[in-house]
Order: structure tokens, then C-alpha cells, then sequence
């Protein structure tokens, strides 16, 4: 006999076999016992989730003749069903035959009642391939069929049939296997096979299956064809799939934290000279970030991080470096590059550049990437940043120095910098544009034009008002700088509070009985220039 793929040779052939979908199972069971079967049902749900296997079973459950629990698996209705010669169970692949001719040979079909079954069985996959023409042409047959016949829809995209399909069938939908069951059944499956694969091994193939059972037994079939008569580790998993090992993720995010482009370089060559997949890669990272991002955000055990304690110990201790914004920004990053690489003749070039950019966010100015820069300049302030060389000028000429010469001594007098007072502020809140345009620093500018707004409040300060706690934050961090820059241009000292607006306006409501008429509130467009369009809001 010619050998048998392992999904085909381990499918369910009882309900009770049927991994991670006991919600369906349990409501079909109870159908039948008290003989209540409906003449259509739509079984939605991923690939690899056991849709057409539970189609399959229930269409021998309904027929079976046998005693015992339905389906008996040996009475000759399901022995006939079984080996595909049963001409009362129908499948359908809507995928090769989804036009009208189709549906009304199978509204022909029908009329005739079954032969040595209880039922006629219709099971239709991908039923979301029908045409419309052949939606319409079923419709009126799928209401009301004959009391003998039962129709089993199946799809992965349930949104893109007509609503009147919907509204005829009774509709189960089918979840992603959750990695513990899988991982129990796997190992179940390989004791049944004698085949020798490490536990470890088998988790990380429950992992990247995504919940489909169907996908994880091919990579294991795929795995022990290949290691023949020897051992199935994670790391030879690893090389059948074009996966890259954890490690290669912790080194690249550390790399990343540490503005150390020629290390990422380094690793993202040791991955390409291994040959691994780079979509495959950038699917991996952005997990990875993912389970940083939870290991910084949750505390205690829970079920979004079903690992081992040393593997999320060592999560939270990078994610302790990384910090929340900062991983949040690169599944950012990453995320845009798994979109991209889809239609890149050399996705190669794109993860480097994704992961320079990365070390470097100097062209973002999202929360995570405005507080990596500020790290790095805390960082070169803690180990000292050297002096700029200074600047060699041309030596004067003779007119010059003739000039110098006859000009009158002036007495050097010191420039004395008077208090700020409420006038002075009304002229800040007056020339608050021309002021912003003298700014150098382009993190401070780009905050302080359109995220932040002068008003005054009480007597002797001057009150800047932020959009939001990240821009409070970076104004904070700056605000020797935006003093010297405020004396510079207004020749007067400053005393400052920063608040945000909706602190501002609860505390000028106090004060004043009222919201401040005179501040110009923030508008989308003040967050596009600075966030960029991914910033979505309500109308």
C-alpha cells in the first residue's frame, strides 16, 4: 500500500477524538441522541482545525446502524463511508466546482432518496468559492430540503458569503487548538508511531502550527522522514522549518537596545548563511517582542506566556532593559517589514534596514522612539561627550585690523537679565511661532511646536501646556534647554510649570470658574505631524 501522510493517517475517526473543539462536539452529540438533526450546517473556522473531520464524522454518526456510540466505525454504513464508496455521503470541493451547472446537479441529486442510509450527506468545503450565481441557485433547496438530506458547509471565510446562506444554517465555529492540548496529542500521535522527538521539539512545532493541527503534523512528518531512525530535537525542527533558535532574537533585541549596528549586521548574516527563512525570521522577532512587551506589562503567571519559567525569567530580565514604549515601537517597525517582505525582490535589505533603524530612531517621533533617543543622550552624558573641535577662521586682513584699530574702546558691561513679569508672558503667548522657529534641537522643536501650547495661569509663571504625558515627559527632561532658549529670544528669566492640557483645564476651571478661552486646543492634525497617519481617531 503506498504510503499515507500522517494528518491523513492520525484524522479522527471518533468524536471524541477531535482536539480542542469540545463545544461543537458536545452539541452535535446531543443532536443526535435526541434526534434532533437540522438539514444545514456551517462549520467555520482556520485550516487544520478538524472542520471536514467533524463533517465526516457526523455524517457516519447520523447513518450508522451499529450499536454502541455513534459512529460505530464497523457496522457496514460506516465501513462503506469510511473507504468513500458510500454514494449517500457527498463531498464537494466548492473550489473546482462552484458554478451554477454544479449546484444544480446536486439540486437534481435530491430528489432521490438515499439507498441504505437514514440520510443523504452533503458535505461542501470551501463553500465561500461558490459564485453568487450558484449561492442563488442553492438557496431555496438549502431551506427547505427533503426531510432526508443534510447539507455540511465548510469555510475559512465565513465573511464572504451572502447573508441569506448564513441565515439557513445552524453555525459552529471551530477555534485555534490552544498549544497545551496540542502538544498532549502530539505526543499521544508519536507514541503511536514510535518515533522519538523531544519534548521541546514538539512544543515549538505546537507553536508555530498557530492552532492548526493539520500543520503540525506535517512539519513532524516532514521532520522524521528526514531524520530517519534517530532522534527529533528542536534544533534539527529548527532547520527543517528556516527557524532561527530564541537565542538569535535576545542577541538581536540586545544589539538593538545598544546601538550596535555592526553586531546586527553580524547576526542577520549568521541567519542568511544558514539559510532561514527571512519572512519566517521577521514573523519570529515580532513574537518575540510580543512576549517582551507582556513580559514588561503583566506581572505573575499567565496564560499569553505558556513557557517555561527560565525562558520567561530571562524575557523579563531584556524586557527590564528594553522597556515598554521601546518594544512597542520595534513590533511597530517589524510589523510594516512582514508586510513589506511580501512583495521585495530582496527582503534581506529591508530587515537590515528595519534593524538599523532600530538601533538609531532618529526618524521617528513616536513615544518609543523619541524615549530611545533619549536614553542614547543620557547615555553619552553619562560617559561624557567630547568636545567639538573648534572652529578655524581665516586671519583678518589689513583693512580689517585697521578698522579694529580705530574703532573706540567700549567698556565691556555685564548683561543683566531681568525677572520675567505677566507682560512678559502675554509676549511669550503673543510670539510663541517666531520663538519656536529659533529652536535647534529638532526632538524639543518638533514637540514644542505642535504638542505644546504657552498660557498663563497664575502670577509670575509662565505655564506650558503638553497634548499628552509623552510630551510632558520630553519637555521635562529638556527644560534647561527650553529655559535658555526662552531667555535667549525673550531676554528674561522664566519661572515654568508643564501640565498637561487636561490637568490645565480642570485647574484654570478652579481658578477662573472657566476653561481658558484663549488656548488653542490640539487638533488631529497636530498629532499627524508628529505621530504620522498611523494614529487612528474618533470622530
Amino acid at each position: 500500500m503506498a504510503y499515507q501522510a500522517l494528518y491523513r493517517r492520525l484524522r479522527p475517526q471518533r468524536f471524541e477524538d477531535v482536539a480542542g473543539q469540545d463545544h461543537i462536539i458536545r452539541t452535535l452529540r446531543n443532536q443526535i441522541e435526541n434526534n434532533r438533526i437540522n438539514h444545514a450546517y456551517l462549520f467555520c473556522g482556520t485550516r487544520g482545525t478538524g472542520k471536514t473531520t467533524t463533517a465526516k464524522i457526523f455524517a457516519r454518526a447520523i447513518n450508522c446502524v451499529g450499536e454502541g456510540a455513534k459512529p460505530c466505525n464497523s457496522c457496514d454504513v460506516c465501513t462503506s463511508i469510511m473507504q468513500g464508496r458510500n454514494v449517500n455521503v457527498i463531498e464537494i470541493d466548492a473550489a473546482s466546482n462552484n458554478g451554477v451547472d454544479n449546484v444544480r446537479d446536486i439540486i437534481e441529486e435530491v430528489k432521490y432518496p438515499p439507498t441504505d442510509c437514514r440520510y443523504k450527506v452533503y458535505i461542501i468545503d470551501e463553500v465561500h468559492m461558490l459564485s453568487s450565481g450558484a449561492f442563488n441557485a442553492l438557496l431555496k433547496t438549502l431551506e427547505e430540503p427533503p426531510e432526508y438530506v443534510v447539507f455540511i458547509l465548510a469555510t475559512t471565510d465565513p465573511q464572504k458569503m451572502p447573508v441569506t446562506v448564513l441565515s439557513r444554517c445552524q453555525r459552529f465555529d471551530f477555534h485555534r487548538i490552544d498549544k497545551d492540548t496540542m502538544v498532549k496529542v502530539l505526543k499521544d500521535y508519536m507514541a503511536e508511531e514510535g518515533a522519538d522527538v523531544a519534548d521541546d521539539a514538539i512544543e515549538y512545532i505546537a507553536e508555530i502550527s498557530d492552532g492548526a493541527m493539520r500543520d503540525a503534523l506535517s512539519i513532524l512528518d516532514q521532520c522524521i522522514s528526514f531524520y530517519t531512525d534517530s532522534r527529533v530535537t528542536l534544533e534539527r525542527v529548527t532547520e527543517i522549518t528556516g527557524s532561527a533558535d530564541r537565542s538569535v532574537f535576545f542577541e538581536l533585541t540586545d544589539a538593538m537596545n545598544n546601538n550596535d549596528g555592526g553586531r546586527c549586521m553580524d547576526i542577520i548574516d549568521r541567519v542568511v548563511l544558514q539559510g532561514r527563512d527571512i519572512s519566517r525570521f521577521t514573523a519570529d522577532m515580532i513574537m518575540h517582542l510580543r512576549n517582551i512587551l507582556l513580559a514588561v506589562s503583566t506581572q505573575g503567571d499567565t496564560k499569553a506566556l505558556d513557557y517555561s519559567k527560565a525562558y520567561v525569567d530571562k524575557l523579563r530580565l531584556q524586557g527590564a532593559s528594553v522597556g515598554y514604549d521601546y518594544a512597542l515601537s520595534l513590533i511597530s517597525s517589524f510589523s510594516e517589514l512582514a508586510n513589506s517582505i511580501k512583495f521585495s525582490a530582496n527582503p534581506r535589505i529591508l530587515l537590515e534596514v528595519c534593524v538599523l533603524k532600530g538601533c538609531s530612531p532618529t526618524t521617528s517621533y513616536d513615544l518609543g522612539s523619541v524615549d530611545k533617543r533619549l536614553k542614547n543622550i543620557e547615555k553619552q552624558m553619562a560617559e561624557g561627550i567630547p568636545a567639538r573641535a573648534p572652529e578655524v577662521s581665516a586671519p583678518p586682513s589689513s583693512m580689517e585690523i585697521r578698522a579694529q584699530a580705530e574703532k573706540p574702546e567700549e567698556s565691556e558691561k555685564p548683561a543683566v537679565i531681568e525677572k520675567a513679569v505677566p507682560e512678559d508672558i502675554k509676549k511669550v503667548i503673543a510670539g510663541w511661532n517666531k520663538f519656536v522657529k529659533g529652536i535647534d534641537a529638532k526632538i524639543i522643536k518638533s514637540v514644542v511646536s505642535v504638542l505644546t501650547r504657552p498660557a498663563y495661569l497664575e502670577d509670575g509663571f509662565l505655564t506650558l501646556v503638553t497634548a499628552n504625558n509623552g510630551a510632558l515627559h520630553v519637555m521635562e527632561n529638556h527644560m534647561d534647554e527650553i529655559k535658555k532658549q526662552l531667555e535667549k529670544h525673550f531676554e528674561k528669566q522664566f519661572d515654568i510649570n508643564v501640565m498637561t492640557e487636561e490637568k490645565y483645564n480642570k485647574r484654570h476651571a478652579e481658578k477662573y470658574g472657566a476653561k481658558d478661552p484663549e488656548l488653542k486646543s490640539f487638533t488631529k492634525e497636530d498629532y499627524v505631524k508628529v505621530l504620522g497617519d498611523i494614529v487612528e481617531f474618533e470622530d
